[in-house]
């Protein structure tokens, strides 16, 4: 029986890193790369999701591969990380509107918070997801675009983060971890581990959000 090997990759704020390894976990080759961070204006950090996240994924698999010898179908399974819970929104081909907006470096969302703090109620944002809402929730990020950005907003299908995004890639499956998804605050319930139908109504259909599954779960092939 051929080795099988397993392939992961991490997308950071200023870098790239990944590794190939055996299924028994020894290490065979890894690899970096540096990349940009755009600030276009101040308290907003964007990465755009193809020149950076997309293209990091690309260029460390090839590296990998080429260093190693090892052909692809030798590769059992791709695992992916990134940085924290960041907004992209794709169209209905899956094409990226603008650039991600980043996790809680970015702070535009402000005016966002407060408004579903007053309509949801911090208690109950905090008994549904664990925690209050800071920069670090993508929930108001979303309810930004949809603010100053409507064209952006009107032809979005989905809202992704940023290793779901490399799935979706990868798979064309439009999922999230349920770690990440917690982020997504307040549209995320960590209780039922499900969309929260009342904080969506505020912000966007959960129809355009990406299936909630857990890490060690197969995304797709």
């Amino acid at each position: 029986m051929k080795r099988a090997y397993l392939l992961g990759i991490d997308i950071g704020t200023y870098s790239s890193k990944g590794v190939l390894v055996t299924a028994d976990g020894v290490v065979v080759a890894a690899q970096s790369v540096e990349h940009a961070l755009s600030n276009p204006a101040p308290g907003r950090f964007e990465h755009d999701a193809d020149t950076v996240w997309w293209h990091d994924f690309v260029a460390i698999s090839r590296a990998l591969l080429s260093r190693s010898g090892i052909v692809p179908e030798r590769i059992a399974c791709i695992a992916t990380s990134a940085i924290g819970s960041c907004v992209l929104a794709l169209d209905e081909a899956g094409r990226p509107l603008r650039p991600a907006i980043l996790y809680g470096i970015d702070t535009r969302a402000t005016g966002e918070i407060a408004y579903l703090e007053e309509r949801l109620g911090r208690e109950a944002i905090v008994a549904r997801g664990g925690s209050r809402l800071t920069s670090q929730a993508s929930g108001p990020k979303i309810l930004w675009i949809r603010n100053h950005e409507p064209e952006v907003y009107r032809n979005a299908r989905w809202f992704l983060t940023s290793q779901a995004y490399l799935v979706y890639r990868l798979t064309g499956v439009p999922s999230i971890d349920i770690y990440t998804a917690a982020y997504f605050a307040p549209l995320f319930n960590s209780v039922t581990h499900s969309w929260d139908e009342r904080a969506a109504a505020l912000i966007t259909d959960i129809e355009r959000l990406p299936v909630p599954r857990w890490s060690c779960e197969i995304a797709g092939g």
